[in-house]
């Protein structure tokens, strides 16, 4: 018997899709990629929002294109790492033995005694001579960069470097160095970044702004992402209103890895786990639970981060909500954020708005207060949160961005703090 579809197969949450890949050929994506690659001879390098499907589109088009591997950035603190997690992945060993030949003639006068008797022969003077050939082998280690260089250049694999951002600038800088020989020699090259670092690789080495391609990915719509789980939900034989596949993708913040996170979700709510003969039916109602239970396991560390505020010298002032109920500064600020969407970005007329609905008078902030938190929160972002941070208050526009969609989605949908209408309307 075949095979059975099962649901991991269809929804990949985190992994690479292939029944509900979406290539957005409109935007010609995939295109720009492979132009690049054959172009060839600069450091391609690849930027989207955080999470929006950068790391899928690169490994769909380097896996019709040959060989390549992917190095996460993340994992990189120093140059040694990044070449050693190179070597690794290319089986490239630490050392190398090399076997040297040579040949040693003996001599002795007749009538003496030659230790080893070899190969005799009388010479005209009455002495003995004799040849022998030795070996020996020379083991010395290598050079993790030379080697990984080499072994790329060699096998002709492509090189993707996955969140390049998040390498220290230091090790960024040795790196491209290393990669611009390489690269002139035919090495290709991807770096993946978010849009606003997508000219460290400049930044960090200035030679190398002649062999430098950026290709930015845009936004997605909800168009391209509703090709999700239509296509997921019929290959797994599952009947799905075109309005519970508009919720999901709405709930998703523009973000392919949430959206098929939900459709995973839902499905396993419903019991379906895999392909079945008979149609099978999603019980809409299990969408506002199924996205509950999935914020519990996104963004909760980097909102109890922003949630505890800087280190206090003295207890925090609780603010009194018309509920009754009292937070602190911080957390209020994160509430009324929570129920006004939360969106990607928020002006402070909205967030003083959204706050005063929430909280008596007498526990209002004022607007020094309100600010002096931003940019602390925006601190503790760039300072105590791995990675890119996820907010930041830009004192220029009097506004609030936040860019990590798994924080977004968490603070709408935890349990601990759920925004005043934010069920979401279901047939």
């Amino acid at each position: 018997m075949a095979n059975v579809l099962r649901l991991r197969d269809v929804f990949t949450p985190g992994g690479q899709p292939s029944i509900t890949y979406v290539s957005r050929d409109h935007l010609n994506l995939e295109r720009r990629v492979k132009q690049a690659l054959a172009k060839g001879f600069s450091i391609n390098v690849v930027t989207g929002p955080t999470k929006s499907g950068k790391t899928v589109l690169c490994n769909h088009v380097l896996a019709q294109s040959g060989e390549s591997i992917s190095v996460e950035g993340g994992q990189i603190r120093t140059e040694n790492d990044f070449w050693s997690q190179i070597a690794h992945l290319l089986q490239v060993g630490s050392s190398r033995t090399r076997t040297e030949s040579g040949t040693i003639t003996d001599q002795a006068s007749a009538g003496g005694k030659v230790s080893i008797p070899a190969v005799l022969e009388l010479n005209a003077s009455g002495s003995k001579s004799g040849a022998r050939t030795t070996q020996r082998a020379v083991t010395y280690t290598m050079n993790p960069q030379r080697a990984a260089l080499d072994a790329l250049l060699h096998n002709n694999i492509s090189l993707l470097v996955d969140d390049f951002h998040y390498i220290p600038q230091d090790a960024q800088r040795g790196i491209i160095q290393a990669l611009k020989g390489a690269v002139f020699k035919g090495l290709a090259v991807i770096l993946l970044a978010v849009p606003h670092r997508a000219f460290d690789p400049i930044t960090v080495e200035q030679e190398v702004e002649g062999r430098f391609q950026h290709i930015e990915i845009e936004p997605w719509d909800i168009d391209d992402l509703i090709l999700i789980p239509e296509r997921g939900f019929s290959a797994l034989n599952v009947a799905a209103s075109s309005h519970l596949n508009k919720a999901i993708c709405a709930e998703g913040f523009g973000n392919p890895l949430l959206v098929q996170e939900i459709c995973s979700e839902i499905c396993i709510k419903s019991d379906i786990y895999e392909w079945s003969r008979s149609s099978q039916k999603l019980d809409d109602k299990l969408l506002p639970q199924a996205l509950a239970d999935i914020a519990r396991s996104k963004g909760f560390p980097k909102y109890n981060k922003l949630k505890a505020g800087p280190d206090a010298r003295k207890k925090r002032q609780l603010r009194s909500f018309k509920d009754g109920t009292s937070q602190d500064k911080y957390s209020a600020i994160l509430t009324a954020l929570a129920s006004i969407g939360p969106k990607p970005r928020t002006s402070y007329d909205e967030l003083r708005t959204a706050l005063q609905s929430l909280l008596t008078a007498s526990s209002m902030p004022a607007k020094h207060e309100i600010t002096a938190a931003l940019v602390n929160m925006s601190k503790i972002a760039r300072e105590k949160i791995e990675g890119e941070p996820p907010i930041e208050w830009v004192a220029s526009e009097n506004s609030l961005v936040i860019t990590d969609p798994f924080l977004l989605f968490y603070m709408k949908w935890s349990a601990h703090h759920e925004a005043p209408g934010s069920q979401l309307p279901l047939p």
